[in-house]
């Protein structure tokens, strides 16, 4: 009968241990914070292009609708003003800045060339619709696109003594 109780006489030990854990009181352990955490990050990215000359942007394809034309000649012309290529002038349209040699040199014309022409056409347009001189659009729109341009593009300003300059926007 000895032999039958001596698994008993080890489970003893163990079972007052374990009742002996079970009565100890664990200890609280707080995972949530008193407040938030905050992240503040600032990124900068710049772009650069090196080489000659820019690699060549096939012309997109001519579509029945104008609208669609101009978006995307929109994208072309940010990258010119990026590329520091043009520059918004003080009568509202685009001047090329950096006269580009050969077919890329011909695209930024010609793109330049059709902004020009559809800009030109849409303040004479809202001139005539609310009956006030075009220069006055102009200098609005001009105004405007000064405030739109991004820091590093070239705008044209009009000093106080009313002449012309080219300045890179600084903010």
């Amino acid at each position: 009968m000895e032999k039958n109780l001596q698994p008993m006489k080890h489970a003893a030990p163990l079972l007052a241990a374990s009742l002996a854990l079970a009565a100890c009181k664990t200890p609280t352990v707080h995972l949530a914070t008193p407040e938030p955490v905050k992240v503040d990050i600032t990124m900068r990215l710049d772009v650069y292009q090196h080489g000659n000359e820019p690699e060549k942007t096939d012309a997109p394809a001519m579509s029945n609708d104008p609208a669609k034309d101009r978006m995307n000649r929109l994208a072309d012309i940010q990258t010119f003003k990026n590329s520091r290529l043009v520059g918004e002038n003080a009568s509202a349209l685009l001047s090329i800045r950096v006269d580009t040699p050969g077919d890329y040199g011909d695209y930024i014309r010609k793109t330049v060339e059709a902004e020009n022409a559809d800009r030109m056409a849409l303040m004479k347009s809202q001139a005539t619709r609310e009956k006030v001189p075009l220069p006055r659009i102009q200098k609005t729109q001009a105004d405007l696109a000064r405030k739109m341009a991004f820091k590093g593009e070239w705008i044209e300003i009009e000093k106080d003594n009313g002449t012309l300059e080219w300045i890179q926007k600084d903010s």
